[in-house]
């Protein structure tokens, strides 16, 4: 398909947005006169304020030149979001996946589905302030949340490194001194049990502490193993604690003490090949059927291990100033296994460790009251180690068994200032900077191939090697307050992620870091009384050097994949149409194709064959669906003793491809979502239904083509419903 050019993208976006502006600015005839600090009355009727941190102060979200979807507690528990993969059922152009036990995002279409030891998603992943560059520990539950917010569009100057695509920032509960306590549990289909749980009170005077606690099981899970009996997708133990301490030492000083731990045992991993295709291993039986959730593979399929962190803030109050410090450490392992062959053969499986642990550190000082210059500066470090400790490529046909140990360091540090000038009544500037520079080390520890037959053990030296990357981003902005209701922007943004080394291919060469310059202009609008919310952005980005995955015996590496131009827009809408019923919704519209990529991995669509390399120019990038619909519309009315409250939701998917040969593509589907709850009317008690997915749509949230031809698939979970009830004093 022939990529659009550059001016007629330019020209569909220009004209969504002036449409758009013409529709809410005709009655803004005086909006010159009023200033953007101004506070309007917002009438009972219309809706809430919602305050956002995406310019790392509080703001409403609808004064931040940024499109930002914000989800409030509320928002999540009415669209039963209960995960971070749960996110796409409300944020438009947001896709997040099991990739075999990693999670893989694309944002606007920017994205990967590349996996590797140090290798970090484009959507960086924020947790009450502190980045987690694990993309294995990364599928949080949201049970304690207070918010989350996905920026959209590079967020290099503020951010880092690591947010080409956006950002996903959660914001768990802060502890009260009055005591309560809340708990809730759920029992649906597959035996699935699920609680959570939430303590807080005073400890003292200026001391508040809360505790949460999550747990799921699943008695059966989602298909059976044909081979073995056991089951599959199935998640055995997913648990959750967290404890925070909030301590006020003084009128000036705010400490926050947070540490959690989790733990989990799941197979929900891949272990049979694409149905309709072949499997060159047994080439014979001709297309694999289609059974569903079922798998035939022989060697065990799992992901299990544990997550454990501790963070500390200091707020302090300097004078006019504050400034905020996050110190915080982090630690997991988790270990894999899964059949590569796909198959009741034992011909080769896969089995490795993966241990993490990352050390970071942030400064910020910005004044302590807003006012006509806001500005904002920092530090940030980051320490990490990440390794395969071991990964073990077992070729039982071939007698061989591969192994690797083998690390990879990373040190980091960068400076960032950001600053927002009133220039004009209702006009203003922003200007932001940041400098990273960046250190990473790789250590080959063991490296081996075993013949255990002739009793042979070949080593494959690799000497230890480093790179550094230094690398200048920023931002520039400029926002308009048409009236109290309207407010338009145009925006730059310059983003990189860091570029690495192959942890799992020793002795082979870094990989670059990637760039992204980003284009963006927005309007936010809060229409009749603050009723109707509506904030449209249309963006046009050059992305270059894009890391993409290559995978050879087994083992992902990394490449660059040349460019890809990307464009398209997005719509956030809420609307309270009255007291008791409210609608919100999104769509994302997005255009991502290689504008240049002339060695990519391309597999033949019926398997059976090794895969090739030649050029994709023109295919789209993995996970970028073209079109993305969501809607959800809650009501609630109060019944004798008590309330009800019915909430639906649904979300539409045009498509996306799962690599960038555009071979496998999961085709446009949509799925219908929905709970209804009872509360009583001292709300103290609660009981209710819910269901996920009630269209039972099978979706590929995971494909890869191994270089011998054979396409492994992964399905995203089907319907499920259960009942609910909790409590709260």
């Amino acid at each position: 398909m022939k990529a659009i050019e550059t001016p007629h993208a330019g020209l569909t976006i220009g004209s969504v947005l002036a449409y758009a502006a013409a529709l809410v600015l005709a009655p803004s005839a005086h909006a010159q006169d009023i200033a953007p600090s101004q506070e309007t009355a917002v009438p009972s009727t219309g809706l809430e304020d919602i305050v956002v941190t995406a310019q790392r102060r509080s703001q409403n979200l609808q004064d931040v030149p940024v499109a930002v979807t914000a989800l409030p507690s509320t928002a999540l528990a009415n669209a039963n979001i209960t995960s971070v993969t749960d996110l796409r059922i409300a944020v438009p152009s947001l896709n997040i996946v099991n990739n075999n036990g990693i999670m893989s995002t694309s944002l606007r279409g920017v994205g990967s589905t590349g996996v590797n030891p140090g290798f970090e998603n484009p959507v960086a992943v924020y947790l009450d302030g502190v980045y987690l560059a694990s993309t294995v520990a990364n599928f949080l539950n949201l049970s304690d949340v207070s918010q989350v917010e996905v920026l959209k569009g590079p967020q290099g100057t503020l951010f880092g490194r690591n947010a080409t695509a956006g950002l996903i920032q959660i914001t768990t509960r802060l502890p009260s001194e009055q005591l309560g306590v809340e708990a809730k549990a759920s029992y649906g289909n597959y035996g699935t049990m699920e609680g959570n749980l939430y303590l807080t009170g005073g400890l003292g005077h200026g001391v508040a502490a809360s505790l949460s606690a999550y747990g799921l099981h699943m008695d059966d899970g989602f298909g059976r193993n044909l081979t073995t009996g056991a089951d599959t997708y199935k998640i055995s133990k997913d648990i959750l604690v967290r404890g925070k301490l909030l301590i006020d030492a003084g009128p000036d000083t705010t400490l926050l003490l947070t540490a959690d731990y989790s733990t989990v045992k799941r197979n929900d991993l891949a272990g049979i090949a694409l149905p309709g295709t072949l499997n060159v291993n047994d080439l014979a039986a001709g297309p694999q059927p289609n059974i569903g959730y079922d798998q035939i593979a022989d060697s065990p399929t799992f992901k299990r291990g544990w997550s454990a962190g501790g963070s500390l803030k200091i707020d302090q109050r300097i004078g006019k100033l504050t400034l905020a410090s996050i110190t915080a450490y982090r630690q997991s392992s988790y270990t894999t296994a899964f059949d590569y062959d796909a198959l009741p053969l034992h011909l080769a499986d896969i089995r490795y460790t993966q241990p993490e642990r990352q050390f970071t550190q942030e400064l910020q000082l910005q004044p302590a009251r807003a006012g006509k210059f806001t500005w904002v500066a920092g530090l940030f470090y980051i320490n990490a180690r990440t390794a395969y400790d071991p990964f073990n490529f077992n070729l039982y046909a071939a007698g061989q068994l591969l192994t690797v140990t083998n690390r990879q360091d990373t040190e980091s540090i960068a400076g960032y200032a950001q600053g927002t000038y009133e220039i004009a009544t209702g006009t203003n500037l922003t200007l932001g900077a940041r400098y990273t520079t960046e250190r990473r080390k790789v250590f080959d520890g063991l490296t081996v191939v075993d013949i255990p037959a002739l009793g042979i053990t070949l080593p494959v030296p690799a000497a230890d090697d480093h790179v550094r990357f230094g690398k200048f981003t920023f931002r520039a902005a400029l926002d308009h307050r048409f009236s109290s209701d309207v407010l338009g922007y145009v925006s730059f943004n310059r983003g990189f992620k860091s570029g690495g080394y192959n942890t799992g291919s020793p002795g082979t060469p870094a990989y670059r870091p990637e760039t992204i310059d980003a284009y963006e202009v927005g309007i936010k609008t809060d229409l009749l009384g603050h009723a109707l919310r509506i904030n449209i952005a249309g963006f046009y980005d050059n992305y270059r050097d894009i890391q993409s995955q290559s995978l050879t015996m087994g083992i992902i590496s990394i490449v660059n994949a040349a460019r890809a131009r990307i464009y398209g827009a997005d719509v956030d809408l809420e609307a309270k149409l009255s007291p008791e019923f409210r609608l919100s919704g999104g769509l994302g519209w997005t255009n991502a194709e290689y504008t240049s990529y002339p060695l990519a991995p391309i597999s033949n669509p019926l398997g059976g064959a090794p895969s090739t390399m030649g050029p994709v120019t023109g295919n789209t990038l993995p996970l970028a669906a073209k079109l993305t619909l969501n809607g959800a519309a809650t009501y609630a009315t109060d019944i004798g003793s008590g309330k009800i409250l019915a909430s639906a939701n649904v979300v539409y998917n045009s498509g996306y491809f799962l690599e960038s040969d555009n071979v496998i593509k999961q085709p446009a589907f949509a799925q219908i979502g929905g709970t209804l709850t009872w509360t009583s009317s001292d709300d103290h008690f609660s009981l209710g239904v819910f269901g996920k997915n009630l269209t039972d749509k099978k979706i590929l949230s995971f494909s890869t083509s191994l270089p011998e031809g054979v396409h492994g698939f992964l399905y995203g979970a089907p319907r499920t419903y259960g009942v609910t009830a909790g409590f709260k004093f």
